[in-house]
């Protein structure tokens, strides 16, 4: 099947392969990435948490690795898991949105865990404020590492993957 983010999808696999690892997934859309992940589980361990606005039309609900919240990811936030290994962001991709998907979920991040966020290279998204910038999910990104000491990492190709390592030590969002 064709996808956006097609490149991208061994390197999510390969992220949710430590072992019983949490994946926190913010947007499904045709389940790419849900598909990604669910192997990479299925194969060492863990589960996947997914959250859309609409129900996605796959083949795995019911699956004892996978949970589906339906619904706005902003208003869940405390129905997610916690100390999550991996948090994927793919969304609405609009700059205020982002950064506040950034500041509730992060947190939620286990120390040595990791962020990946899909979009980078998009300049501007469909339906987003007038006063957004441009490329606002690496916008949103750049702004929130460097307010807490982060430094991303940019995957180019299939619009951008961008890659934040929660250090070792903590995690204070």
């Amino acid at each position: 099947m064709a996808s956006d983010i097609r490149d991208h999808l061994p390197r999510l696999h390969d992220e949710a392969t430590g072992g019983d690892v949490t994946v926190l997934e913010l947007g499904v859309r045709s389940g790419n990435s849900t598909a990604a992940f669910l192997a990479a589980v299925e194969e060492h361990g863990g589960h996947v948490h997914s959250v859309d606005m609409v129900r996605p039309r796959v083949p795995w609900f019911g699956h004892e690795q996978w949970s589906f919240y339906l619904g706005d990811d902003m208003l869940l936030v405390n129905d997610l898991p916690d100390d999550v290994d991996v948090l994927f962001i793919d969304t609405s991709h609009h700059y205020r949105h982002t950064l506040a998907e950034l500041a509730a979920f992060v947190p939620k991040v286990k120390a040595g865990g990791v962020v990946l966020m899909h979009d980078t290279e998009l300049e501007l998204p469909e339906g987003a404020p007038t006063h957004d910038p441009l490329f606002p999910v690496r916008t949103a990104i750049d702004e929130y590492c460097a307010t807490r000491g982060l430094t991303p990492e940019y995957v180019e190709g299939c619009y951008g993957l961008g890659v934040i390592r929660i250090p070792q030590e903590a995690n204070d969002g």
